[in-house]
This record gives C-alpha cells, sequence and structure tokens, in this order.
C-alpha cells in the first residue's frame, strides 16, 4: 500500500468519527469545520488531480467544502472593512474557486458511481437567497455520504440520468445545512 492510499484510509476513519460526533452533538457545525481543517493540515495529503477512485472523489469534495466554507468565514470578518476590501475579494475568490472544484469532485464521484444508488433532490433550507439552488445528492448504498451542489451542469445530468426528484424535501442532515456558521 502506498503513501495515498494510507493516509485515504485514515481520512475514511476520520469522516466517520467527526461525522458522528457532529451527529451525536459533542461538536458544533463550527468545530466540525475547523476540526476537519485542521485535519486536512496534519494530514498533508493533497487533493488528487486525477480522480480514479470513490475514496479520492470523496476526499477532494470533502477537503474543498471545507476550505471553501473556511474562506466564506474569513471573508465574513472583513465584509464591512473599507481597508480589507481586496483581501475580502480575495477570499471571496477563493470560496468559489473550492467550491468550482468540490463540483469537479462531484461530477467525478457520479461518474465513478454511474449514477447509480443515488437519490437526488432540492432541499428545505432557511436561507432564501439559496432556497430552490440547493440540491442533495444522498449515496444510498455508501455510509453518510450526503453531498450539495447547486451547479447546474450536475443538475442536468442528474435530471438526463433520472436521478432527480423534483420534489423538495429535508435535508438527510437537515440540523447541519440549516445551522448558519
Amino acid at each position: 500500500m502506498n503513501i495515498e492510499d494510507s493516509k485515504l484510509e485514515i481520512f475514511e476513519k476520520w469522516r466517520k468519527e467527526s461525522i458522528d460526533l457532529l451527529d451525536k452533538a459533542e461538536i458544533s457545525k463550527d468545530e466540525f469545520l475547523s476540526l476537519n481543517y485542521d485535519f486536512f493540515v496534519k494530514l498533508g495529503l493533497k487533493p488528487f488531480s486525477k480522480i480514479s477512485t470513490l475514496s479520492q472523489a470523496i476526499f477532494n469534495y470533502q477537503y474543498y467544502n471545507v476550505m471553501a466554507k473556511k474562506s466564506n468565514c474569513e471573508a465574513k470578518s472583513y465584509l464591512n472593512s473599507k481597508k480589507k476590501k481586496k483581501y475580502y475579494n480575495k477570499l471571496i475568490n477563493d470560496r468559489e474557486n473550492y467550491y468550482y472544484l468540490k463540483d469537479l469532485a462531484t461530477n467525478r464521484l457520479l461518474e465513478l458511481l454511474d449514477y447509480k444508488n443515488v437519490d437526488c433532490y432540492y432541499i428545505n433550507l432557511k436561507s432564501k437567497r439559496l432556497s430552490g439552488f440547493i440540491y442533495e445528492i444522498n449515496v444510498l448504498d455508501r455510509d453518510r455520504l450526503v453531498l450539495h451542489s447547486k451547479n447546474k451542469k450536475i443538475l442536468e445530468k442528474l435530471k438526463e440520468k433520472k436521478c432527480f426528484c423534483e420534489d423538495q424535501r429535508t435535508s438527510v442532515i437537515d440540523s447541519y445545512v440549516n445551522k448558519s456558521y
């Protein structure tokens, strides 16, 4: 087993442990994101430029999701600072780039799954701004693998593959997605 595979196994174990902590309300959403960021830094595994396995796709998805949320949190602290407007804009651009890379991982994950055993639908959100745009991809044959996106190309493909239900539903991780950070 090579070092990357070993680190992916460590990641898979951590992913489940951190989700358990969140599910049991032992940590908050903010703590979850912070712990995941610290984990990625310590793990020292960079995202995969060519995703060839489901584990790599899941790693990239979670890595870029955490990085996007971290950039967004940092940006919020500079929102009303005229002196830091450039830094605020850089962080927002970083966030959008991370979400783009997360969507590439989502797309590749769906390709690897051949769009099978996925349940996809729009989710009920407290945020009026995001309601009707964010959809959930629940991978049914994987332990707690729930993805979110608002990417229109992925949505079109899900509809084309007849994986998408037009009904709006409560997210399977509702307390997470409807908790602001």
